[in-house]
């Protein structure tokens, strides 16, 4: 079973399961618990190859369902009914497919740097790695991506911590999650094009140059229960970039539902 941390067991509170992306590790989630745990029970959940669970594999290929469920499993073990959702990056779309596959058991969605659709940029350095994978040592690569989704020097903490929790993740499960890039592009349609019957908050940074457009539209398709909140001087990774910001929102948002 996957990693994961629990913090508060207070039967009076309700839960958020936060789910981190590609390359991540619960630790991204560090600058939001001394807020949420004030109101919330929280399940931090390390993705496969990722943080503490870098010995969890996926046997058949990697896929977002697989994942979901493998999230499920442990949500299951911690004995949670039903919780608010909140992902990262990738994890948006993990979570976005949770929804799908156990609606009964979400409350609320906050998809935080929500992918949603992989513009032509995203997808060139999709097959740039795929073609330089054998020849680009892993170290510069993950710097590399680091660069290309977070390019401000602003944003130089965020970048620190992909690079740091980055480097648990190995070379193949790497590989893996970034070959993930196929599957998002066809779970597009059904995922993010259609309403949403669940309470769903995108939170995006407003210097998110590669996903911020793509979730004004998905936002826009989702129907009355979608909203968007643009975060100020934040990038892609807006819960680290603007906390304050990013942790009211949040949290106004889950206790409103």
């Amino acid at each position: 079973m996957l990693n994961y941390k629990v913090i508060g067991n207070n039967p009076d509170n309700r839960w958020v399961v936060m789910v981190h992306g590609a390359g991540g590790s619960i630790e991204v989630w560090f600058r939001q618990v001394p807020d949420f745990a004030r109101h919330f029970n929280l399940l931090l959940v390390d993705l496969a190859g990722h943080g503490g669970s870098v010995g969890e594999v996926l046997c058949g290929g990697l896929n977002f369902e697989k994942v979901a469920d493998q999230v499920m499993e442990v949500v299951d073990a911690v004995g949670i009914e039903k919780s608010h959702f909140m992902g990262l990056s990738l994890g948006s779309i993990i979570v976005r497919v949770i929804a799908e596959r156990y609606a009964e058991r979400v409350e609320s969605m906050v998809l935080a740097g929500a992918v949603t659709k992989l513009n032509v940029r995203t997808r060139v350095l999709i097959r740039m790695v795929d073609m330089f994978k054998n020849i680009i040592p892993y170290r510069l690569m993950k710097w590399l991506i680091a660069k290309f989704i977070i390019p401000q020097r602003r944003y130089a903490k965020s970048k620190y911590l992909f690079l740091k929790n980055a480097q648990k993740l190995s070379f193949e499960s790497f590989l893996e999650w970034m070959q993930l890039g196929d599957n998002i592009s066809r779970r597009m349609a059904d995922l993010f094009s259609k309403r949403v019957l669940i309470p769903t908050l995108y939170l995006m940074g407003e210097n998110d140059h590669l996903f911020l457009s793509q979730a004004f539209a998905a936002a826009r398709e989702g129907g009355d229960l979608v909203s968007m909140v643009v975060v100020p001087n934040a990038g892609h990774i807006c819960n680290v970039d603007n906390k304050s910001f990013f942790n009211r929102e949040a949290i106004d948002f889950f206790s409103n539902i």
